[in-house]
């Protein structure tokens, strides 16, 4: 197949997919899962508290609340906000029920002439309707819906509300992430049997030769013919790698529970013993939480020496590092995927 044994085109197969479902899963729909997660976190707190974090956004985006801004709205409240010689009136609706319609974006906008702002945000937890958004984009008003409000407010949000939301996403993919790897496995053994069907036929045997009369025995004093080397098991580098590859995977999914935790305990171990590292343990099945001593050199030797410790077991060349800096800094979490 391709010029390729069956073996290698099985192992490549099997590594493609597990590459491609452990970004869908563990990436993409994980994202989605934590975005889920987050705004309906956000609809569980008071609208004071989940404006405020909207403002503490707005902040670092270098926008500055007016005093005495403060005005109820339809539903919700606005506020007057100032970055330079810019005015912005941001309108804030609590709760997911909501979806925006092209009257609310017309009342808005007529809100934003009459406080003398220059421009004009509108921001809910729930949605807004495609006709809404091409009204919106008339009247030079920006509309947030809660999908894309989660990723601005999460760094702001408690810490243990986040991780929490965390964990509630990663239960939610783990049943897909093993219907992925078996899945990818089931390829694997569909492409070796596809491909060990297309090989060509071996060539037939040659005819024998007869064999010369005996020779007369071995004079004492003279050694005798060595035997014939036997054939290496496979006839180039890269079968003897995916044979190496093979071999591992079927050694992970041999493991107890038991020798499963002792891995992971052993890796985070070594992770803790680096030098940059307070300690280093588990949150969940895929992510390491690594204290630093410092908050500097986050990106640099130390997410490939802890990468490097990681890779070394089979299972665990996925996982993701929530590198913490020390609790008097106020430097922010950082993540990293080491594959």
């Amino acid at each position: 197949m391709f010029g390729l044994s069956p073996l290698v085109a099985a192992i490549g197969a099997t590594l493609v997919a597990l590459a491609a479902s452990t970004w869908w899963f563990g990436v993409h729909r994980r994202r989605r899962a934590e975005t889920r997660a987050g705004v309906q976190a956000l609809a569980g707190m008071k609208w004071r508290e989940c404006a405020g974090l909207v403002l503490q956004a707005m902040e670092e985006k270098g926008y500055k609340e007016l005093p005495s801004s403060r005005q109820p709205g339809d539903g919700g409240a606005e506020f007057l906000l100032a970055k330079g010689d810019e005015r912005c009136l941001l309108g804030y609706k609590h709760g997911t029920a909501y979806r925006l319609g092209e009257a609310n974006v017309r009342d808005f906008a007529n809100g934003v002439q009459l406080q003398g702002a220059t421009t004009g945000m509108l921001v809910t937890l729930g949605s807004a309707e495609g006709f809404a958004r091409d009204l919106a984009r008339r009247y030079g008003v920006d509309l947030t819906d809660g999908d894309s409000l989660w990723p601005q407010v999460e760094p702001f949000a408690p810490p243990q509300m986040v991780v929490a939301i965390r964990e509630q996403a990663a239960e939610e993919i783990r049943k897909g992430q093993r219907v992925g790897v078996a899945a990818s496995l089931l390829l694997g053994l569909l492409v070796f049997g596809g491909a060990t069907l297309m090989q060509p036929a071996a060539p037939l045997p040659p005819a024998p030769v007869l064999a010369p009369a005996a020779s007369p025995a071995t004079p004492a004093g003279e050694d005798a013919p060595a035997p014939a080397e036997t054939a290496p098991r496979f006839a180039d580098e890269a079968s003897r790698q995916a044979d190496e590859a093979l071999r591992e995977l079927r050694e992970v999914a041999a493991l107890t529970e038991q020798e499963r935790i002792e891995r992971r305990l052993a890796a985070a171990s070594a992770v803790g013993s680096l030098e940059q590292v307070d300690n280093a343990a588990w949150s969940t099945q895929s992510t390491l939480v690594i204290r630093m001593h410092r908050a500097d050199g986050i990106d640099t030797g130390l997410v490939n020496e802890a990468c490097a410790i990681l890779v070394q077991y089979e299972e665990l060349r996925y996982s993701r590092l929530q590198l913490e800096p020390p609790s008097d800094s106020t430097a922010p979490v950082r993540w990293r995927q080491c594959q």
